[in-house]
């Protein structure tokens, strides 16, 4: 009877995994950011994996994921432009993307560039 419980338990424990963890799955390559027509600095290249590794939550870069579906891409909201009271796509990456960035380095934690080249790289 023990085992058959046990058993029980561990099936419940792997079915709520899966159904937590498999719900979303985020790119596995990199994410090319494409600037707006007229922009002076080229595209920014990351990796999405290594970038979820340390921000575990989607709202912390997708601020307005609602959990369900995927998230959408910065470019769906945030246009060359600042619209209304969404800032434009370079105001809104350089304050959340080099914004964390700063403030990891600071914090002495292991992070990527800050420099305008550290990104765009041609």
């Amino acid at each position: 009877m023990k085992k058959f419980v046990a058993l029980i338990a561990m099936v419940a424990f792997l079915g709520l995994a899966v159904v937590a963890f498999g719900t979303l799955v985020g790119p596995t390559g990199d994410i090319k950011v494409e600037m707006p027509d007229g922009a002076k600095k080229p595209a920014v290249t990351f990796s999405h994996a290594k970038h979820a590794v340390p921000v575990p939550d989607c709202k912390t870069c997708h601020h307005s994921f609602k959990g369900e579906g995927q998230p959408q891409k910065c470019s769906e909201c945030h246009k060359a432009k600042k619209d209304g009271k969404k800032p434009g796509i370079k105001n809104a990456a350089h304050k959340t993307c080099r914004g964390c960035h700063r403030a990891m380095k600071k914090a002495g934690k292991k992070t990527g560039p800050t420099p305008c080249k550290g990104c765009h790289k041609k």
